[in-house]
């Protein structure tokens, strides 16, 4: 809060509507917005720091005025032109008070929310925003907040701290984990406003995917034998399903998630509320991957399941991955293990293969058609051919990365068409086959996939990645659950490839089928 709001109300200019009969404030109520949603840019504080920080702020007036104060959560809601009624109506189911034009005036500095008030019939005390000029005369909160991301130590700054309302100042040398939450989210470079990684992905989905009962048990398997008990950590938990399997099978370890992610976070929290880790201790983190988070030597088991291509994706490539390795050669004990199952690519990601793709199991027109909502897109691309997904996939791959510098031309799908004995078969690189192959089933997440790389780097790259770190790759043990392995999902196989997706090779003019090639891997890496 900036010194603005500290301001007495009569020097506040008022935006008026119908002002209240009666112009004595004798109660103020708080509607604390998107109350179970922290971690984000918008909103980076939990709820008990957000009423705490309230509450001292409103001290002073109720010890010199005697005004008393509420303080209503109100849950996340996505922008809509209804904000005002369903506040309103939340306000009203929790303090049973019916606020009105005529009995309450708003306090609101953000032209948006002044104009939607206003436009309900609400006098609007505009704070820090000058209603003449149509600018701030103090800085915003918002500001403040991002100017705060650029200190080392908010108190650094005398000019920065000038601007703090007496309340904030005193709050923060209290509570010192609140600015320090504020400079870690806003610091974070991955994450969009909204604490994602992505707008466009769709969390519910994603996760019913992740967590589906056989895909979840398959990848348990994978790794179950592998973990040492001890201090365990599932880094990109997502909404934290594998942490259930861990914690019934490990009961006296400590198991820690970290994740990045506002919406994931907050799903994990949710399964620990239900006791879904039983008596285990377990705790979460919101971390970027890409910094230092254990001290060294001191987590027993690491568990990267579907996180490092995402760290390729979003970050610098292998620049990203070796530094990532290193930090967890670093955090793990002598003889501890770095467990990655994740998606990979082939062996030979430069082969030229014809890809034939089925043509008559959904729609070839209008492919490139955007409905506005998203559950129409799904549908219009669950609706299309196999064939036809390719033209899209390979128009808009890594379109938005591009956009954003974070990929140059270089990444862009080339193929030529080819017919051949009255089929039609695509030619191109064997990496770009699989980029497309494993990526055109998530008609829900469409968007959001083309943004991230499968298939950069084969098993090998992959082993020698983690013996250049100092690891040392635990194969061919007499103990299968701790092998290590690249291998063909037989779900995906039977389920995405067969009757959809057919790839040869040309060798001495004649087409040679080309097998699947591998659509994941399990890595155990010692130190």
């Amino acid at each position: 809060m900036s010194e603005a709001l500290s301001l007495p109300i009569e020097k506040l200019q008022v935006f008026e509507g119908v002002l209240p009969k009666d112009d004595k404030i004798t109660h103020v109520i708080f509607a604390v917005t998107s109350a179970n949603k922290a971690n984000s840019r918008f909103n980076p504080l939990p709820l008990y720091l957000r009423t705490i920080s309230i509450d001292r702020f409103f001290k002073p007036i109720h010890d010199t005025l005697g005004v008393t104060h509420s303080i209503v959560p109100v849950p996340h809601f996505d922008p809509t032109d209804k904000y005002v009624e369903l506040l309103l109506k939340e306000i009203k189911e929790v303090e049973h008070i019916d606020l009105t034009p005529e009995n309450t005036v708003v306090l609101a500095s953000t032209p948006f929310l002044i104009n939607m008030y206003h436009s309900k019939g609400f006098s609007v005390l505009t704070a820090e925003y000058n209603l003449e000029s149509k600018s701030y005369i103090a800085t915003p909160p918002t500001k403040l907040v991002e100017k705060l991301s650029g200190l080392s130590s908010w108190d650094e700054d005398t000019s920065f701290v000038k601007q703090l309302a007496a309340s904030t100042i005193s709050f923060w040398r209290d509570y010192t984990i609140a600015p320090k939450l504020i400079q870690s989210i806003w610091k974070e470079p991955l994450l969009t406003e909204s604490g994602s990684l992505t707008e466009t992905r769709n969390y519910s989905t994603y996760a019913a995917g992740m967590g589906h009962t056989e895909l979840l048990d398959l990848k348990y398997k994978d790794i179950k034998g592998a973990i040492i008990p001890g201090r365990i950590v599932d880094e990109g938990c997502a909404d934290g399903a594998l942490m259930t399997k861990i914690t019934h099978d490990f009961p006296d370890s400590d198991v820690i998630g970290i994740e990045i992610t506002s919406e994931f976070l907050a799903r994990c929290h949710e399964r620990q509320r239900a006791g879904e880790f039983g008596g285990t201790f377990v705790f979460f983190h919101q971390r970027n991957l890409m910094d230092q988070i254990f001290e060294d030597e001191s987590i027993d088991t690491t568990i990267c399941n579907s996180t490092t291509h995402e760290i390729w994706s979003y970050g610098n490539k292998e620049e990203s991955l070796q530094k990532y390795i290193t930090l967890k050669y670093k955090q793990t004990k002598q003889g501890g293990r770095l467990i990655i199952r994740d998606v990979v690519g082939p062996e030979h990601k430069e082969q030229e293969v014809y890809m034939h793709l089925n043509s008559d199991d959904g729609s070839n027109n209008n492919i490139f058609e955007n409905p506005t909502s998203p559950e129409d897109f799904s549908k219009h691309i669950a609706g299309l051919s196999t064939e036809a997904r390719f033209y899209r996939f390979a128009k808009e791959y890594l379109g938005d990365m591009r956009k954003k510098g974070k990929r140059g031309d270089d990444t862009k799908i080339v193929f030529t068409e080819k017919l051949l004995d009255g089929k039609k078969f695509f030619v191109l690189r064997l990496k770009d086959a699989v980029e497309f192959m494993t990526k055109k089933d998530y008609v829900d997440n469409f968007i959001s996939e083309l943004n991230e790389e499968f298939a950069f780097f084969s098993f090998t790259d992959w082993k020698g990645l983690l013996l250049e770190t100092g690891f040392t790759i635990l194969e061919n043990q007499n103990e299968s659950t701790i092998t290590s392995r690249a291998y063909s999902n037989p779900w995906i196989v039977e389920h995405r490839f067969k009757g959809k997706v057919d790839l040869y090779i040309m060798q001495h003019d004649i087409l040679t089928p080309y097998p699947y090639p591998p659509t994941n891997m399990v890595l155990v890496a010692e130190k």
